[in-house]
């Protein structure tokens, strides 16, 4: 009998139960990574600015900062006019992974002297007659959001960014063609931070046959938060309706829409302009409204998560400032 066969098929043998043993110890040393990852979209918005004269708003985004660091998923410097997101509809500034947790801190860096192909200026008003007018302030401008949003693994956020144009941009002073930034401790007040999935709307149609109004402008506060010194101008850049969470243009067909609202309770007040004869709306009093249907009431609306309110109101007479 013979053992050669043996003794050729073993140091094979022996390899192969040596590389199954390392496989198996390298399989064991693996940790399988099923946290997957966060991720976020921001997109931005705006509110109104009650300036009839300005026809366009251009703003030159040069970074986002979330946590006090510049985030990746920035698409780069770009300029764009913010009053063509309104009611809804959004800009996306960027896509991309950002930690798991709740972030507070984000905030938004301007260039004002140039815009994303070099040309100055940076962040302009476009008037009625095609004029270029430089919005001034700070050479980089930090506009740090208040809000908050929360991001989870293998969950990507929507976020939006919503700077209410009204609040943010005033006359220089002594000026009624010079346009300058708020301060930016108020621009902070004038930007909101929201995850979309949270937030309703609020939308209707308004006749008025009755007021005369050149505009007429809805704000929606909190409810409680509205009293008769809103009208006043307040803080150091002068603001009326300051503590609206926001607003909304009556447009020429009646219809209005306030969108990104938190779940609460909110109350509205149409507010009335006239033109004054440098061209400059003027709140000259608060509207009287009736609700179509008589079902909701203006200063006790309550706002859900992914839900629309709708409603149809009937101005009926005007209280003047």
């Amino acid at each position: 009998m013979s053992h050669r066969p043996f003794f050729r098929l073993a140091p094979l043998s022996f390899l192969i139960l040596l590389t199954f043993g390392i496989a198996s110890c390298i399989k064991d040393d693996i940790v399988p990574n099923n946290q997957g990852e966060a991720r976020a979209r921001i997109e931005m918005t705006d509110a109104p600015i009650d300036n009839p004269n300005v026809k366009g708003v251009f703003i030159t985004v040069i970074d986002i900062k979330i946590d006090g660091k510049s985030w990746a998923g920035f698409d780069g410097k770009t300029t764009f006019d913010l009053l063509n997101y309104r009611n809804g509809t959004t800009k996306l500034l960027g896509e991309g992974t950002l930690e798991a947790g709740s972030h507070s801190e984000i905030t938004l860096v301007l260039d004002t002297e140039t815009d994303q192909n070099g040309t100055s200026p940076g962040c302009y008003i476009k008037d009625a007659q095609g004029n270029n007018t430089k919005i001034k302030g700070s050479n980089l401008l930090t506009i740090k959001s208040t809000g908050n949003i929360q991001t989870q693994n293998n969950a990507t956020t929507n976020a939006v960014l919503d700077l209410d144009l009204r609040k943010s941009i005033v006359y220089q002073s002594g000026s009624t063609t010079t346009f300058q930034f708020v301060t930016e401790p108020e621009l902070s007040e004038a930007i909101r931070l929201l995850d979309k999935s949270t937030t309703g709307t609020i939308k209707g149609d308004c006749t008025d046959g009755v007021s005369g109004s050149d505009k007429i402008i809805v704000f929606a506060y909190e409810k409680g938060d509205y009293n008769a010194n809103e009208k006043f101008p307040q803080g150091s850049s002068q603001v009326t309706f300051k503590n609206a969470v926001t607003s909304a243009l009556v447009e020429d067909d009646g219809n209005f829409q306030l969108s990104f609202l938190k779940s609460g309770n909110y109350e509205l007040h149409f507010i009335s302009y006239k033109t004054d004869a440098q061209g400059e709306l003027q709140a000259t009093g608060e509207l009287q409204m009736n609700v179509v249907g008589g079902v909701l009431d203006l200063l006790q609306l309550n706002v859900a998560a992914k839900a629309e309110v709708r409603m149809d109101v009937v101005v009926t007479g005007i209280l003047f400032f």
